[in-house]
Protein backbone atom coordinates (compact mmCIF):
# COMPACT_ATOMS: atom_id res chain seq x y z
CA UNK A 1 0.00 0.00 0.00
CA UNK A 2 1.58 3.01 -0.62
CA UNK A 3 1.73 6.72 1.04
CA UNK A 4 1.42 9.95 0.50
CA UNK A 5 4.38 10.26 3.14
CA UNK A 6 4.28 9.37 7.07
CA UNK A 7 3.42 12.98 8.00
CA UNK A 8 -0.12 12.29 6.06
CA UNK A 9 -0.65 9.68 8.68
CA UNK A 10 0.42 11.46 11.20
CA UNK A 11 -2.00 14.13 10.83
CA UNK A 12 -4.91 11.85 10.93
CA UNK A 13 -3.97 10.68 14.20
CA UNK A 14 -6.64 13.07 15.93
CA UNK A 15 -9.15 11.37 15.00
CA UNK A 16 -7.76 8.03 16.31
CA UNK A 17 -10.06 7.10 19.24
CA UNK A 18 -13.02 8.67 18.40
CA UNK A 19 -13.37 6.43 15.08
CA UNK A 20 -12.70 3.99 16.93
CA UNK A 21 -15.57 3.70 19.34
CA UNK A 22 -13.44 4.50 22.82
CA UNK A 23 -11.26 6.59 24.72
CA UNK A 24 -10.92 10.05 26.04
CA UNK A 25 -10.59 13.08 23.80
CA UNK A 26 -7.41 14.09 25.73
CA UNK A 27 -5.31 11.48 23.42
CA UNK A 28 -7.21 12.37 20.24
CA UNK A 29 -5.18 15.72 20.42
CA UNK A 30 -2.27 16.86 18.31
CA UNK A 31 -0.47 13.88 16.66
CA UNK A 32 2.88 13.31 18.80
CA UNK A 33 5.95 13.81 18.75
CA UNK A 34 7.97 11.64 16.75
CA UNK A 35 11.33 12.81 17.59
CA UNK A 36 10.61 12.14 21.69
CA UNK A 37 12.30 9.84 23.43
CA UNK A 38 11.79 7.84 26.42
CA UNK A 39 8.93 5.78 25.69
CA UNK A 40 9.81 4.85 22.18
CA UNK A 41 13.03 3.60 23.15
CA UNK A 42 12.88 -0.31 23.17
CA UNK A 43 12.27 -2.39 25.95
CA UNK A 44 13.42 -5.61 27.01
CA UNK A 45 9.90 -7.11 26.91
CA UNK A 46 7.03 -6.51 26.70
CA UNK A 47 4.42 -3.80 24.15
CA UNK A 48 7.68 -1.52 23.55
CA UNK A 49 9.71 -4.53 22.85
CA UNK A 50 11.20 -5.47 19.59
CA UNK A 51 9.14 -8.17 17.66
CA UNK A 52 10.84 -10.86 16.65
CA UNK A 53 10.26 -14.10 15.35
CA UNK A 54 13.21 -16.70 15.13
CA UNK A 55 16.81 -17.39 16.60
CA UNK A 56 19.34 -14.44 17.85
CA UNK A 57 22.15 -15.99 16.02
CA UNK A 58 20.61 -16.63 12.74
CA UNK A 59 22.94 -15.59 9.85
CA UNK A 60 20.80 -12.97 8.32
CA UNK A 61 17.73 -10.66 9.89
CA UNK A 62 15.08 -9.08 8.13
CA UNK A 63 13.36 -5.73 9.06
CA UNK A 64 9.58 -5.91 7.87
CA UNK A 65 7.80 -2.67 8.08
CA UNK A 66 3.51 -3.43 7.73
CA UNK A 67 0.14 -2.10 8.36
CA UNK A 68 -2.50 -4.39 9.71
CA UNK A 69 -5.39 -2.06 7.67
CA UNK A 70 -2.85 -2.51 4.05
CA UNK A 71 -4.11 -5.22 2.00
CA UNK A 72 -0.68 -6.36 0.59
CA UNK A 73 0.66 -6.80 3.37
CA UNK A 74 -2.59 -9.28 4.23
CA UNK A 75 -1.73 -11.19 0.86
CA UNK A 76 1.99 -11.12 2.04
CA UNK A 77 1.11 -13.05 5.06
CA UNK A 78 -1.36 -15.28 3.81
CA UNK A 79 0.60 -16.69 1.02
CA UNK A 80 4.62 -16.44 1.15
CA UNK A 81 5.10 -15.48 4.87
CA UNK A 82 4.40 -19.22 5.75
CA UNK A 83 7.07 -20.15 3.30
CA UNK A 84 9.24 -17.92 4.59
CA UNK A 85 8.61 -19.18 8.06
CA UNK A 86 9.50 -22.47 6.81
CA UNK A 87 12.09 -22.71 5.40
CA UNK A 88 14.60 -19.63 6.75
CA UNK A 89 12.77 -18.55 10.41
CA UNK A 90 12.28 -22.52 11.57
CA UNK A 91 15.32 -23.49 10.44
CA UNK A 92 17.55 -21.05 11.99
CA UNK A 93 18.91 -18.74 9.36
CA UNK A 94 16.55 -15.60 9.50
CA UNK A 95 15.83 -13.66 12.46
CA UNK A 96 12.62 -12.03 10.99
CA UNK A 97 11.43 -8.43 12.91
CA UNK A 98 8.01 -6.99 12.47
CA UNK A 99 7.12 -3.10 12.79
CA UNK A 100 4.31 -1.33 12.48
CA UNK A 101 3.94 1.17 10.17
CA UNK A 102 0.27 2.14 9.75
CA UNK A 103 -1.55 3.19 6.52
CA UNK A 104 -4.85 4.54 6.12
CA UNK A 105 -7.61 4.49 7.73
CA UNK A 106 -4.88 5.55 10.23
CA UNK A 107 -7.53 5.45 13.01
CA UNK A 108 -7.95 1.61 12.76
CA UNK A 109 -4.28 0.69 11.70
CA UNK A 110 -3.05 2.24 15.01
CA UNK A 111 -5.73 0.66 16.98
CA UNK A 112 -4.82 -2.78 15.87
CA UNK A 113 -0.82 -2.29 16.17
CA UNK A 114 -1.55 -0.90 19.66
CA UNK A 115 -3.79 -3.83 20.54
CA UNK A 116 -1.21 -6.16 19.35
CA UNK A 117 1.22 -4.52 21.48
CA UNK A 118 -0.87 -4.33 24.34
CA UNK A 119 -1.47 -8.24 24.17
CA UNK A 120 2.29 -8.68 24.25
CA UNK A 121 2.37 -7.27 27.74
CA UNK A 122 0.84 -10.00 28.56
CA UNK A 123 1.91 -12.86 26.50
CA UNK A 124 4.75 -11.65 24.97
CA UNK A 125 5.77 -12.21 21.01
CA UNK A 126 3.65 -15.13 20.86
CA UNK A 127 0.39 -13.71 21.87
CA UNK A 128 1.64 -10.19 19.45
CA UNK A 129 1.99 -12.22 16.45
CA UNK A 130 -1.23 -14.48 17.34
CA UNK A 131 -2.81 -10.72 16.90
CA UNK A 132 -0.77 -9.97 13.82
CA UNK A 133 -2.11 -13.51 12.05
CA UNK A 134 -5.65 -12.44 13.06
CA UNK A 135 -5.81 -9.18 11.84
CA UNK A 136 -4.23 -9.85 8.58
CA UNK A 137 -6.78 -13.04 8.33
CA UNK A 138 -9.82 -10.86 9.62
CA UNK A 139 -8.61 -7.88 7.64
CA UNK A 140 -11.94 -6.68 5.38
CA UNK A 141 -14.26 -7.97 8.73
CA UNK A 142 -12.88 -5.48 11.08
CA UNK A 143 -11.36 -2.83 8.72
CA UNK A 144 -14.81 -2.39 6.43
CA UNK A 145 -17.61 -4.06 8.71
CA UNK A 146 -20.19 -1.49 10.19
CA UNK A 147 -18.75 -2.15 13.50
CA UNK A 148 -14.70 -2.21 13.51
CA UNK A 149 -14.52 -1.65 17.43
CA UNK A 150 -16.86 -5.00 18.12
CA UNK A 151 -14.32 -7.05 15.57
CA UNK A 152 -11.49 -5.75 17.26
CA UNK A 153 -12.45 -6.95 20.56
CA UNK A 154 -13.58 -10.29 19.00
CA UNK A 155 -9.69 -10.67 17.95
CA UNK A 156 -8.10 -9.27 21.18
CA UNK A 157 -10.17 -11.65 23.21
CA UNK A 158 -7.74 -14.41 21.26
CA UNK A 159 -5.09 -13.29 23.16
CA UNK A 160 -7.25 -13.32 26.60
CA UNK A 161 -7.95 -9.13 26.23
CA UNK A 162 -11.10 -7.55 27.65
CA UNK A 163 -12.97 -4.78 26.51
CA UNK A 164 -11.60 -3.29 29.57
CA UNK A 165 -8.66 -4.08 28.61
CA UNK A 166 -9.00 -2.82 25.06
CA UNK A 167 -9.89 0.68 26.29
CA UNK A 168 -6.84 0.91 28.08
CA UNK A 169 -4.76 0.03 25.81
CA UNK A 170 -5.72 2.50 22.87
CA UNK A 171 -5.50 5.14 25.51
CA UNK A 172 -2.06 4.66 26.30
CA UNK A 173 -0.30 7.63 24.64
CA UNK A 174 3.26 6.43 25.86
CA UNK A 175 2.17 3.19 23.44
CA UNK A 176 0.99 5.84 20.49
CA UNK A 177 4.06 7.65 20.82
CA UNK A 178 6.44 4.68 20.40
CA UNK A 179 4.69 3.68 17.18
CA UNK A 180 5.10 7.46 16.45
CA UNK A 181 8.52 7.20 16.13
CA UNK A 182 8.48 3.77 14.75
CA UNK A 183 7.09 5.42 11.78
CA UNK A 184 9.52 8.45 11.93
CA UNK A 185 12.38 6.04 11.83
CA UNK A 186 11.10 3.92 9.23
CA UNK A 187 11.23 7.14 7.14
CA UNK A 188 14.13 8.78 8.26
CA UNK A 189 16.86 5.79 8.37
CA UNK A 190 15.15 3.24 5.55
CA UNK A 191 12.69 5.70 3.35
CA UNK A 192 9.78 3.43 4.03
CA UNK A 193 7.03 4.74 1.88
CA UNK A 194 4.66 1.56 1.08
CA UNK A 195 3.74 -1.47 2.39
CA UNK A 196 5.20 -3.79 3.25
CA UNK A 197 8.50 -3.03 3.00
CA UNK A 198 11.62 -4.91 4.23
CA UNK A 199 15.41 -4.25 4.95
CA UNK A 200 17.67 -6.82 4.41
CA UNK A 201 21.82 -5.87 4.62
CA UNK A 202 20.61 -2.07 5.31
CA UNK A 203 18.36 -2.01 1.79
CA UNK A 204 14.89 -1.24 1.56
CA UNK A 205 13.69 -4.00 -0.61
CA UNK A 206 9.74 -5.05 -2.15
CA UNK A 207 8.79 -8.57 -2.38
CA UNK A 208 5.59 -10.12 -4.62
CA UNK A 209 6.46 -13.57 -4.63
CA UNK A 210 7.98 -16.06 -2.34
CA UNK A 211 10.50 -16.00 -5.50
CA UNK A 212 11.47 -12.83 -4.96
CA UNK A 213 12.25 -13.12 -1.00
CA UNK A 214 14.16 -16.45 -1.30
CA UNK A 215 16.63 -14.82 -3.99
CA UNK A 216 17.43 -11.77 -1.96
CA UNK A 217 17.48 -14.43 1.57
CA UNK A 218 19.71 -16.58 -0.63
CA UNK A 219 22.36 -14.18 -1.34
CA UNK A 220 21.87 -12.33 1.63
CA UNK A 221 23.10 -15.88 4.00
CA UNK A 222 25.69 -16.42 1.33
CA UNK A 223 27.03 -13.26 1.22
CA UNK A 224 27.28 -13.26 5.29
CA UNK A 225 28.61 -16.87 5.61
CA UNK A 226 31.94 -15.63 3.25
CA UNK A 227 32.20 -12.55 5.37
CA UNK A 228 32.34 -14.96 8.39
CA UNK A 229 34.43 -17.15 6.92
CA UNK A 230 36.74 -14.93 5.97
Amino acid sequence: MNMRSARAVLAILPFFLAACGGGSSETGGEAADASSGGAADIADSGAFSEMALGSEDATVTVIEYASVTCPHCATFHATVFPEIKENYIDTGKVRFIFREFPTPPANLSFAGSMMARCAADKGGPDAYFLIIKALFANQREWVLGDSPRDELLKIGAQAGMGEEDFNACVNNQELLDFLNKRISEGSEKYDINSTPSFVIDGQRRQFATFDDVSKALDEAIAKAEAEAGE
